[in-house]
């Protein structure tokens, strides 16, 4: 469960901090959904995209 939990986290931030970057909902989701996976899978991450 704290697994699940820091992926929802880590996942909001990249995403929210994504928007912040590019104003692109699209983007943001897409990099929202990458890391919430990635640390699903052992891979605590955080990723900024930025345009």
């Amino acid at each position: 469960m704290p697994l699940f939990l820091l992926g929802l986290v880590l996942g909001g931030l990249s995403g929210g901090v994504t928007y912040g970057f590019t104003a692109d909902g699209q983007a943001a989701g897409i990099v929202g959904a990458i890391a919430a996976v990635l640390t699903w899978f052992g891979w605590a991450t955080v990723i900024f995209l930025d345009d």
